[in-house]
């Protein structure tokens, strides 16, 4: 069946509304309801404290807000002290003290006056030589000279034995030049070289006393440096009794020279 006319028009314009789709609307937003967030479960929020940084971990090692631990000290050693020779008799060693603070000065007879100890105290000078001993071992000879000795011709010698880089002995003397034939030497001889000249002399040791090292350098060059202190070291001499000395050495001459 045609149609004609307006009638025709009016059935095409309705079967092409019904075959477009209808224009896309925008939801409201205001009308959409909220999502709701996840709950946290208990398990989640143990694995997150349980990771958390500590303040060991925040301050790589420091504990953040306390103080900083204080820097290792720095002991130039040239050779090695085995722990156990803290407890050697009757000379114990330790590494200890400040380097570069010591000075050459000795104490004598010293005794415990009101809790404090006092002595004689004298200046000395100083010396420092490199020996050869048995086998392989050397002994680095360090020598005082102190003022308040020098009428009876005594000096005080710390000598350290050392073996394939390791301190193995430790020794204390009081050398005293007994030769009469011999005046006074300007030189400052060690027993080493009293015993190379032909030189009598006596030695006593010590029953007891603590070498507590700074520096040690056993090299024979100009710069090696040596510095330490021996404390209460006991001597049957009555002109030294309690002895506490220290040294600071700079240089160590060569054996033979």
């Amino acid at each position: 069946m045609r149609l004609a006319g307006p009638a025709a028009l009016l059935l095409l314009a309705a079967a092409a509304a019904a075959q477009s789709p209808m224009p896309y609307q925008k939801p409201d937003a205001a009308a959409a309801p909220a999502a709701a967030p996840p709950a946290a479960s208990t398990e989640t929020v143990t694995a997150s404290s349980s990771t958390a940084p500590t303040d060991e971990v925040a301050g790589h090692g420091f504990k953040v807000g306390g103080t900083a631990p204080k820097a290792k000290l720095s002991r130039p050693m040239h050779a090695v002290i085995h722990k156990e020779a803290a407890d050697w008799e009757p000379l114990a060693l330790r590494v200890g003290g400040v380097p570069g603070s010591a000075e050459n000065a000795v104490a004598l007879k010293v005794v415990k006056v009101k809790g404090r100890m006092k002595g004689e105290n004298t200046k000395a000078r100083s010396a420092a030589r490199l020996h050869k001993g048995a086998k392989d071992s050397r002994w680095l000879a360090i020598s005082l000279y102190p003022k308040a000795l020098e009428r009876k011709r005594t000096h005080l010698e710390l000598r350290f034995r050392i073996f394939e880089g390791f301190v193995e002995e430790v020794q204390a003397a009081a050398v005293t030049v007994t030769d009469r034939r011999r005046p006074p030497s300007a030189k400052l001889l060690d027993s080493y070289d009293l015993r190379e000249e032909g030189i009598e002399y006596q030695e006593e040791r010590p029953g007891s006393g603590q070498f507590v090292v700074a520096e040690l350098d056993p090299r024979p060059t100009a710069a090696a440096a040596n510095s330490g202190r021996l404390e209460k070291a006991e001597f049957a001499d009555k002109d030294l009794g309690f002895v506490n000395l220290s040294w600071s050495v700079k240089g160590v001459r060569a054996p033979g020279k």
